[in-house]
């Protein structure tokens, strides 16, 4: 039978699913939304450019206000912000409203996402910070195997809006999970006296930069790919409809490997799988481009082969934070945040501007470049190396002992 703690990692990693597939719901369905607002492509894109833009505007002072909440309180509050959202974008009658239902949800993503790990590594020992994580970030690399799969063949099946639809339900239906599953999480006794300082000081940590500088520039290269990787299937592979979804759902199962294995490993071997992640991502585009546009199977394998890193990719950069933060861990991974979704701002930015100028090699090459700069610097920064910050918690650390007792 499983234990509570097991049960509560499971919830958070369907929130997690549920989160993801919601951010990336206009790459899945961009056609669709595309003729169904009478916008061109790079305006869907605009979707998620635009939430990960006010994802990092809110995140830190958002995340700061949530401190003195109870982080399960937290979680819950930002994924039923995700229903809400989806229920909106789902009737919306015109490009204006869906803009608005996608700004419901974006406010509370970031807060999401910096407390979900600090939750999974409250509910295992110190140490096992990359597993925790590994355990909860799964729900993404299922978004990419099931999510988003399936939400490209309902709204190429049935149409967008029920595809929309049925996210909202499984975004309340994850806010109910979260409420009966999860143990209370107060917060810290020090957050409550959270002010300006610890915030400066946070943003200013000269050993966090390394980490926001390769998530940057990862995150950039990947989604000046990835925001457009249907029109990346049609233009490389010659797929179009129904059968983007089968690859696409290969592109998944990729991806829960490549969680699978790194999140094993980087623990151990922290330089090594950060490694795999940046050289991984420039490898999969420099093959797209040698192979070029109509390549057919070459590109296919590429396509699906680059969710192998892709898949690592936030369990290394979020388990990189909470090893150099461990004990400012929320407000640590906010800033990490704000990193992550300016990449992804810049990346679809990047994207669309191509795509519009029919130009779309150029996208690859900026994620391959991307991927080459990242691991220089992986290669150069200590964050990366096994030693465990000074400032980690030991196992007499009273809220981890709190986290043993429930298993």
């Amino acid at each position: 039978m499983l234990s509570r703690t097991s049960v509560a990692l499971g919830t958070l990693s369907a929130a997690c699913f549920v989160s993801v597939t919601s951010e990336n719901l206009p790459v899945a369905l961009l056609p669709e939304l595309a003729a169904g607002f009478g916008v061109p492509d790079p305006a869907i894109g605009l979707l998620v450019t635009g939430y990960a833009a006010v994802v990092a505007v809110t995140v830190v002072p958002l995340v700061a206000l949530a401190a003195r909440w109870d982080r399960r309180t937290t979680a819950l509050v930002t994924v039923a912000a995700i229903a809400v959202s989806n229920a909106l974008l789902a009737v919306a009658p015109d490009y204006g409203v869906a803009v608005a239902a996608r700004l419901i949800s974006a406010v509370g993503h970031g807060v999401f996402w910096s407390v979900v790990a600090p939750m999974a590594a409250r509910l295992l020992e110190p140490g096992r910070v990359g597993r925790a994580t590994a355990v909860v970030f799964a729900g993404n690399a299922l978004a990419f195997l099931f999510g988003l799969p399936l939400s490209a063949w309902l709204g190429a099946t049935i149409g967008w809006r029920p595809a929309v639809l049925t996210m909202a339900a499984g975004a309340a239906l994850a806010a109910v999970m979260i409420r009966v599953t999860v143990d209370p999480q107060p917060a810290e006794p020090r957050a409550a006296r959270r002010e300006l300082t610890p915030i400066r000081r946070v943003v200013t940590d000269r050993s966090l930069a390394p980490v926001h500088l390769l998530t940057m520039i990862v995150v950039t290269g990947h989604f000046a790919a990835f925001a457009y990787i249907t029109v990346i299937i049609a233009n490389y592979v010659r797929l179009t409809g129904p059968a983007t979804s089968g690859l696409l759902l290969a592109h998944g199962a990729a991806g829960l490997l490549g969680l699978i294995v790194i999140g094993h490993r980087v623990d151990d071997h922290p330089r090594a799988t950060a490694l795999v992640v940046t050289g991984g991502l420039a490898a999969c585009m420099l093959v797209l481009l040698a192979a070029g546009p109509g390549a057919g199977l070459v590109a296919g394998a590429a396509v699906v082969l680059w969710a192998v890193p892709a898949g690592g990719l936030a369990v290394v950069l979020q388990a990189a934070v909470l090893r150099t933060a461990a004990d400012r861990p929320d407000l640590a991974s906010a800033v990490y945040i704000v990193a992550f979704q300016l990449g992804i701002a810049a990346g679809a930015a990047i994207g669309g501007v191509c795509l519009d100028h029919g130009v779309l090699p150029v996208a690859v090459a900026v994620a391959a470049a991307c991927g080459l700069a990242g691991a220089g610097v992986v290669r150069r920064s200590a964050v990366f190396s096994r030693h465990r910050p000074a400032d980690a918690p030991t196992t007499n650390d009273p809220s981890h002992s709190r986290c043993r007792g429930a298993q």
